[in-house]
């Protein structure tokens, strides 16, 4: 009861002397609302409706412009911070050629965002709600960071980006640490990344809540019309990018390559327009450039009825796919497109490689050149998928083989399931290979096993007529039995990965006070 008291004593004063900051008229502070602005103050100078802020000190930003034409631009070359605090700064469509907040080149900005605070940017034609444009003819790229717990909606002008480059732009260095940030290009842009025939520049999401709508031809989250995707890359945070025409969700604009495409970790639904973009890789009629997926809950969909989930835009090449782990479904569009590869009518379907522990659901394969080394991959309609374990699989998280669904592990192929970890079975298991269980496998239809399934009986269940035919299980497994490929080989389990870790810690910090004690 305490320690609750002292956490929400410390809020109170928390908030005490932010409301006092911001509310005592400090020479940092803009009021968007102000009427009568000074001529400057504390790391910004305000002429003609620019504030302009020229650093180094912190600035906080609140207010509504209300349709008086004053914006915000960090000057040419500068570093600074800006904090938005329930801001509004909006260009009604096909008037002024303006951004709400504009990066000069060279500039670096830090944007948080405050707790529970809503913030709306909103563009004029030809402009981008954030305008943080890439290097151009030799002139500087800019760089922008975005952090905080609040929110913030950033909408593009006619051709303009939600956030990143103007017309003709490409997007610069964008990151997005943390908050909840909405995107939408104007026409032609994409959500975040480049403008109108402007590439997606370099993207970094590394958590938080990100929404990207790309607009006629813009991708969700790469390039604008006729822009190529640049590097994007997703380390974490719940992702969804969506085009609504011919771009890719994630990557290319509308006649515009995948670009380098990198997904570490995160939850990302990423789905293409409805004239064939992919969902991860190229718009209409491009390639769907390099794309890797390390891991994640990764869904990809084809726009319309040709699109590709994962691979090049209608009649554009696959691109070189690298699967490495993770949790991916990809699924054509309606008719013609293929979960994976080339796009409909493309010559070329790439390159798809599997080399980790991931798990694969694509609705069809269209692929010139295959290395599949390891991982699981199912093919075939959603819902009735055939699966197929190559090489020497470690299941660190729960799968589930449901009902319609088939699971073959092909002699010389291994699939090992880790402590904590079920395998639950509702459709069919052949095992012609080698399963090693440390877990749980649960089994409500049937399991084939002509090959060696090591385990402890009790940890196989049938389950509600379930049936088990072919050679008994063994335990334990013999003393050359590979360790599980991706564990530390203690066999320990994704489960027990975190409590291992925690003990850790406690028995260093339990020696350190006995060290202090002495």
């Amino acid at each position: 009861m305490k320690k609750k008291f002292c956490l929400l004593f410390l809020l109170f004063i928390a908030c005490m002397v932010s409301g006092a900051a911001w509310g005592s008229g400090e020479e940092n502070f803009i009021d968007m609302s102000d009427d009568l602005p000074r001529d400057e103050g504390t790391g910004w100078k305000y002429d003609n409706g620019v504030y302009t802020i020229t650093g180094p000190e912190h600035v906080i930003v609140t207010g509504s412009n209300g349709g008086s034409g004053r914006r915000i631009e960090v000057a040419a070359g500068a570093k600074v911070g800006i904090t938005l605090n329930d801001v509004s700064i909006t260009f009604p469509p096909f008037t002024h050629e303006y951004s709400p907040l504009l990066l000069n080149p060279g500039a670096e900005l830090t944007l948080t965002l405050t707790l529970l605070e809503k913030n709306t940017l909103k563009a004029g034609n030809n402009s981008a709600g954030i305008q943080a444009p890439g290097e151009k003819d030799g002139t500087p790229g800019t760089t922008l960071t975005i952090n905080g717990t609040g929110s913030l909606t950033a909408t593009g002008g006619g051709n303009g980006a939600g956030i990143g480059g103007g017309y003709g732009g490409a997007g610069g260095n964008i990151t997005i640490e943390s908050g909840k940030v909405t995107a939408t290009g104007g026409s032609f842009g994409a959500g975040i990344g480049g403008g109108n025939s402007g590439a997606g520049g370099n993207i970094t999401i590394e958590s938080g809540t990100v929404v990207a709508n790309g607009v006629s031809s813009g991708a969700g989250i790469g390039g604008g019309n006729g822009g190529a995707g640049g590097t994007i890359t997703i380390e974490g945070g719940d992702v969804t990018a969506t085009s609504n025409s011919n771009g890719a969700g994630i990557g290319g604009g509308g006649s515009g390559a995948g670009g380098t495409i990198i997904i570490k970790d995160g939850t990302v639904t990423a789905t293409g327009g409805a004239g064939g973009g992919a969902g991860i890789g190229g718009g209409f009629n491009s390639s769907g450039g390099n794309i890797t997926i390390n891991g994640g809950t990764v869904t990809a969909n084809g726009g319309g009825n040709s699109g590709t989930g994962i691979g090049g835009g209608y009649n554009g090449g696959g691109g070189n796919i690298t699967i490495n782990g993770g949790t991916v479904t990809a699924n054509g569009g309606s008719t013609g497109g293929a979960g994976i590869g080339g796009g409909y009518n493309a010559t070329n379907g790439g390159t798809l490689a599997m080399n980790g522990n991931g798990v694969v659901y694509a609705s069809r394969v269209r692929i010139t050149t295959t290395r599949y080394t390891q991982g699981i991959l199912f093919t075939g309609v959603p819902g009735f998928p055939t699966g197929t374990v190559y090489g020497n699989v470690t299941l660190a998280e729960d799968l589930e083989i449901s009902a319609g669904q088939k699971l073959t592990v092909p002699k010389g192929a291994r699939l090992t399931i880790l402590n904590e970890v079920k395998l639950t079975n509702e459709g069919e298991i052949d095992n012609e290979g080698t399963i090693t269980n440390y877990g749980m496998i649960e089994n409500k239809r049937k399991i084939t096993n002509n090959g060696r399934i090591y385990s402890e009986p009790e940890n196989i269940k049938n389950i509600g007529g379930g049936e088990y035919d072919g050679n008994d299980p063994i335990w334990p497994p013999p003393p050359d039995t590979p360790e599980p490929s991706g564990s530390d080989g203690c066999n320990t389990g994704a489960g027990m990965a975190g409590t291992g870790a925690l003990a850790a810690v406690l028995l260093l910090c339990a020696a350190a006070i006995r060290g202090r004690k002495r």
